[in-house]
């Protein structure tokens, strides 16, 4: 568990030990995992907070986890006087500003992600460009998100399916299609632009066709979701899996109404 947790998200367990006194502990696991993408049980909360309760001054008794991750951060906030920190933060958890403070003030700077083929990746919140039409209102989306997501992506499909790609008129490249993977029809339940790099996934034609008309995509959504989840939440876009299959379900429902 220690490895898959963040500093941030550690941060927030340490906020309900000590600022919420563990109280609603439902309320926080749901909370938790829509914003980190995670699927994590009570129990598995619980254990990460008796590690804090255990790095507590008053109840170890031994030093055994002195250099403990757990103690280093307990360290940090608690014992260095940055409790009115921790609970701005914690607070913020429970409202609609968490994102956007993990993102003023506690987020350390992106380092600059290169992929095989030497692209550099730069996630970073894209504020909505909106344009009203006649009758919808919509929003402007940059073609060149696609073409750019495709080539980090080296025309490949990212669904890690075994199908043949065939190449492209041009003789050099594998032909693949850009999705968004949060569909833009969806915009307007995001504060933040969801026409961006991390949300566009390289996919082979089956594996397209299989995301807007399939029956049994939730195999591949997974593995997209798992893929971009880290980034999404660089873009200020929080979204859990099962909240994904959801929007999924309401297209499909949308499609066939038509």
């Amino acid at each position: 568990m220690v490895n898959k947790m963040s500093d941030i998200e550690l941060l927030l367990i340490l906020g309900f030990y000590y600022i919420g006194k563990e109280k609603n502990v439902e309320r926080f696991t749901t909370l938790f995992n829509a914003y980190f993408g995670k699927n994590l049980s009570i129990q598995m909360i619980l254990h990460e907070v008796s590690r804090f309760r255990n790095a507590n001054p008053a109840n170890n008794v031994g030093g055994s986890l002195s250099a403990s991750r757990y103690q280093k951060i307990w360290s940090e906030y608690i014992t260095n006087d940055r409790v009115p920190e921790l609970k701005e933060l914690y607070k913020s958890f429970l409202s609609q500003r968490f994102l956007e403070l993990i993102d003023t003030r506690f987020k350390k700077v992106q380092e600059v992600v290169k992929n095989d083929n030497g692209y550099e990746i730069h996630d970073e919140p894209k504020a909505l460009d909106m344009v009203v039409g006649n009758k919808t209102e919509g929003f402007k989306r940059d073609c060149s998100v696609v073409d750019r997501a495709l080539f980090a992506a080296g025309y490949l499909c990212e669904g890690e399916c075994e199908c043949e790609l065939f190449v492209r008129q041009d003789g050099k490249t594998y032909y693949t299609e850009g999705h968004h993977l949060i569909p833009l029809s969806f915009q307007s339940l995001f504060g933040y632009s969801l026409d961006v790099e991390a949300n566009v996934v390289s996919l082979c034609p089956r594996c397209h066709r299989l995301l807007h008309y399939g029956h049994d995509k939730e195999q591949l959504l997974k593995i997209l979701y798992q893929k971009r989840i880290a980034r999404l939440r660089m873009c200020r876009i929080a979204i859990s899996y099962e909240k994904l299959l959801l929007l999924y379900a309401g297209m499909r429902a949308c499609k066939k109404d038509e």
